[in-house]
């Protein structure tokens, strides 16, 4: 029984890595997420750092990459984010006026589904006896669903008198974004950069990462990079906003 478990085991480590026209890459992380910039609703013009009191947040990641040759590779990510704070201010906030202390809990999960091709135009040069290096661009579309939890609770004045309020807002939003990636890979050490974007009328949304890489072992790699997340809506469902996410990360993954 042993020795039939093991040449199976062998048999499906064989196939998964002779398979040279299909590649796989999973990786998970942990990112610490820095917000900064100004939302409005149906009210004042408010400072996520000094009105609300938003500070840095770390949460893991997940994402997977399937190459297969014709049918358009597929990109998944999952990247959640929660922010949390307290301030004593006075802010109009929806349709309550707050003043006093407030408490604010922010949760925004991202889900990616993207579809993307390797541009032709990659090209792979020798190092002699280093090795090869290669530079391979990607282009595509995305569809980021957002997830979003919006909580301020505290103390607000109503008509002459001063209670405790809660305005709390929810939405799950599909976005389409373009996609752009590029992978410059050496025996050593691998960059990578992703740029997605979208932009209409006075909003626009994009994010870009970088990140490099070493694989200390066969198919195993080790990775830090830094994000950037940039939302700018212009009276959205009654929202203006300007904000900006500032992450640094590591992550370890797969790829074969």
């Amino acid at each position: 029984m042993k020795g039939k478990v093991l040449a199976l085991t062998l048999l499906l480590g064989t196939t998964a890595f002779s398979l040279p026209l299909i590649n796989v890459e999973a990786s998970v992380g942990y990112a610490s997420h820095d917000p900064s910039g100004y939302l409005q609703y149906k009210g004042d013009r408010a400072d996520l750092e000094d009105t609300f009191g938003l500070d840095k947040e770390s949460k893991p990641f997940a994402r997977l990459k399937l190459e297969i040759p014709i049918v358009p590779n597929l990109y998944l990510q999952y990247m959640p984010m929660e922010f949390s704070g307290t301030r004593t201010t006075n802010v109009r906030y929806g349709d309550v006026q707050f003043s006093g202390s407030i408490d604010t809990n922010v949760k925004l999960d991202r889900y990616d589904i993207g579809l993307y091709y390797n541009i032709p135009i990659g090209w792979v040069t020798s190092l002699g006896t280093l090795g090869t290096l290669s530079v391979d661009p990607e282009i595509g579309i995305n569809v980021r669903v957002i997830n979003f939890e919006g909580t301020v609770t505290g103390q607000a004045i109503v008509g002459s008198t001063t209670t405790t309020e809660t305005v709390s807002k929810d939405a799950t939003v599909p976005v389409p974004m373009g996609y752009l990636g590029l992978g410059v890979k050496t025996p050593f050490v691998s960059l990578l950069g992703e740029l997605r974007y979208i932009s209409y009328s006075s909003n626009r949304y994009y994010d870009y990462i970088l990140e490099a890489r070493v694989s200390p072992f066969p198919v195993v790699f080790l990775g830090v990079g830094y994000r950037y997340e940039n939302l700018k809506l212009e009276d959205v469902n009654d929202i203006y906003a300007d904000i900006k996410v500032k992450s640094l990360y590591a992550t370890v993954g797969v790829s074969f």
